[in-house]
């Protein structure tokens, strides 16, 4: 995805050992083990800012070209979406854009599945716990997670829906 110009999305690619992780591969050289290409939006896409905000809707749009996902704060979502009508057509600039074809071909990504999931110490945030926190808060995040169980608080899913819309 290192071809993926950052002017089609408003997210940025994550910083990897070597550089931004724009390396689908996962086991990219120069990437961390199983990483990929990550792109990260804004602080309040996820976590506190997240649910401070009221949550807000994330919708991907997926075709045989293309894979963009979208996230709308609770106070932005479009009406075509709240009407069960989405037209990503109108929702301006994604924050993450992956072209299929060439390197990525459509033919990648068949049968999938939605996974919704908290892994505070699993493949990838227990291999980066020891670089991005282990300093501060101890090397071994099953340790941490134990010992800390107020830090978790904001630590949940409340999900009202799930919709997939199939484009015909």
């Amino acid at each position: 995805m290192a071809r993926e110009s950052p002017s089609l999305f408003s997210g940025s690619w994550a910083n990897s050992t070597h550089g931004p992780a724009t390396n689908c591969y996962i086991n990219a050289p120069g990437q961390s083990g199983n990483e990929g290409c990550s792109i990260i939006g804004l602080a309040n896409t996820y976590g506190a800012p997240f649910n401070s905000e009221g949550g807000g809707v994330y919708a991907t749009e997926w075709n045989s070209t293309v894979i963009r996902m979208y996230f709308f704060p609770r106070n932005r979502i479009p009406a075509d979406i709240n009407s069960k009508a989405p037209n990503p057509a109108g929702w301006g600039k994604p924050y993450a854009w992956f072209t299929l074809g060439g390197d990525c071909p459509a033919n990648h990504f068949v049968n999938n599945n939605i996974v919704i999931n908290l892994t505070f110490c699993g493949d990838w945030a227990g291999a980066a716990f020891n670089g991005d926190c282990g300093s501060r808060f101890g090397n071994n995040c099953a340790d941490f997670v134990r010992n800390n169980p107020g830090d978790f608080k904001e630590a949940y899913w409340l999900i009202n829906y799930v919709s997939v819309y199939q484009n015909r």
